[in-house]
């Protein structure tokens, strides 16, 4: 994929020309053994950043898989999840078991010089198994990260003075390297005829947040003489655990589901890409159809806090529920309605911390398929609130309420050419400041030619809003060549109207795919 961008009245945000290649291809071999290749190539990539360039190989016989360069093997939740690793692993699934590694690494160095640099890390992850993914089974996995204090060069420099403060009351940089071990079990269970589904994690795990602190002694820490077995523990290394379950429950016309999840405040997995600690959190949902499915209802609750150790001052709630309602009274008639709110509050007793946030949202559509001007067309109409309030005593926020209407067409000029011009109005209206209001024009167009060989599409907008106007065009064309293989043109134009002592700017992009199935 090649891009190439222009601006005019701004800066550029992003490099005049650039390139990516992706190369994802499977190869089966004598109707048992696949092949696969995972390749991404950019030009987009720093040393300030993560490299995105990516080379993956996962080469699969019978019950054997392979992988070899980047990839990515999920083992959990709580454990290792949506972390790609440059390295070697393999799967094994002979019958009801499964034996999984990865191994490699997990996070390369960058050095920022502010404090946000980052240490390279490696990751080695394994797990045994039996049962199968969609019935009953137990996971047992391990999971093991550590980052090498050498791959960055040190911000602080050393000096006579800093050589007479202890080593460990020495001021440090704001990224430490860190090391890691998790154990875990996990498994699910299905019962009567697989219509009640019980699911479940348990994990526990110790970290150390910075590998240049002194040893400590592990006699004294509970299960720590087993712990230092595979990672030595040192002052700055401390446990938790975290646990989940959910549960399912279907039956003839819906489904019922209900889980808690528990994660310690000192709760670390490297392995995992995002992941926010000190918090439990309660689930209740289901979804029932009535009317032989003509009206379909979906309902959740959920509750979340912190300070699940209450050593906190203030202990912040979260909670969300949200209702909805999809009715069909007619083949050419839908309707649907759903309800949201939530709210952040805490009970901190100084009004500075105190928290109270809260949000309501109601949106409704109407769909009808009729005909205009003796073609098939749809017609779409949609209303929605919303309002958001935060009281806090401090710094409240005005309550803020946005109407939003909106309307559309979709008409089918014919087999091969369909149009749809909508228009929608938003209405913003804050406490104590004057209403905005945003007019949205839209045009949409859908054409296949050639016999379905050319495929185009075409989109323009226009809002005007009591700020800055914007206008965009946008354009795709995809032609089929050859050998399964697609050439994909697209073009983006956007202009942005003048906003006070601001100027107006413009941005374009031209992008250019080749792609190959095989």
């Amino acid at each position: 994929m090649g891009q190439v961008y222009g601006h005019t009245g701004i800066a550029g945000r992003w490099p005049d020309e650039s390139f990516s290649i992706g190369f994802t291809p499977q190869l089966t071999l004598f109707n048992d053994v696949t092949m696969g290749l995972d390749l991404l190539l950019s030009t987009q990539g720093s040393t300030a950043q993560q490299n995105i360039n990516q080379l993956g190989f996962n080469p699969s016989w019978r019950w054997i898989t392979l992988h070899a360069g980047d990839f990515s093997d999920d083992y959990g939740d709580l454990t290792v999840q949506g972390t790609r690793v440059r390295g070697a692993g393999f799967d094994l699934m002979p019958g009801l078991f499964r034996i999984s590694f990865q191994g490699g690494q997990s996070q390369r160095a960058v050095f920022a010089g502010d404090g946000t640099s980052v240490y390279a890390r490696n990751l080695f992850a394994g797990l045994i198994g039996f049962g199968r993914s969609d019935a009953s089974y137990l996971n047992l996995t391990v999971v093991k990260a550590k980052d090498d204090p050498n791959s960055i060069q040190q911000a602080l420099i050393d000096t006579t003075l800093l050589d007479t403060i202890p080593v460990a009351l020495r001021p440090q940089e704001q990224t430490r390297p860190q090391e890691n071990l998790v154990v875990g079990v996990g498994g699910q269970l299905t019962l009567l005829d697989r219509r009640l589904v019980l699911k479940g994690e348990g994990d526990g795990a110790v970290v150390t947040h910075d590998l240049d602190s002194p040893l400590a002694n592990p006699d004294g820490v509970r299960f720590g003489s087993l712990v230092s077995h595979l990672m030595p523990l040192r002052l700055s290394s401390s446990g938790d655990y975290a646990y989940k379950f959910d549960g399912t429950y279907a039956f003839a016309t819906g489904a019922v589901r209900a889980g808690y999840q528990y994660i310690g405040p000192g709760y670390t997995s490297l392995g995992l890409s995002y992941l926010i600690n000190d918090r439990q959190a309660f689930t209740l949902g289901g979804n029932l159809g009535l009317l032989e499915n003509r009206l379909l209802l979906q309902g959740q609750l959920q509750h979340q806090n912190d300070n699940v150790l209450g050593q906190k001052v203030a202990t912040t709630d979260q909670d969300a529920v949200m209702l909805s309602a999809a009715m069909r009274p007619t083949q050419n008639l839908s309707a649907t309605i759903t309800a949201m709110g939530t709210a952040v509050v805490n009970d901190a007793a100084v009004d500075t911390f105190a928290v109270d946030d809260h949000s309501y949202a109601l949106t409704t559509s109407l769909a009808l398929q009729e005909s205009l001007l003796n073609r098939p067309a749809i017609y779409s109409l949609a209303y929605g609130i919303q309002r958001t309030h935060d009281i806090s005593v401090v710094a409240p926020v005005p309550r803020v309420t946005v109407h939003n209407l909106s309307g559309s067409v979709q008409v089918n000029l014919s087999k091969a050419i369909s149009v749809a011009p909508s228009l929608s109005v938003a209405a913003t209206q804050t406490d104590g400041a004057a209403s905005q209001e945003n007019v949205f024009f839209g045009f949409r167009g859908n054409g296949r030619f050639l016999e379905g060989r050319l495929t185009a599409a075409f989109d323009a907008s226009q809002t005007f809003t009591n700020s800055r106007g914007v206008m965009g065009v946008n354009s795709q064309i995809t032609y089929a060549l050859p050998w399964a293989s697609r050439l994909i043109f697209q073009t983006r134009y956007s202009h942005y109207a003048a906003l006070g002592g601001q100027p107006a700017f413009t941005e374009s992009f031209a992008t250019l795919t080749v792609s190959r199935s095989f």
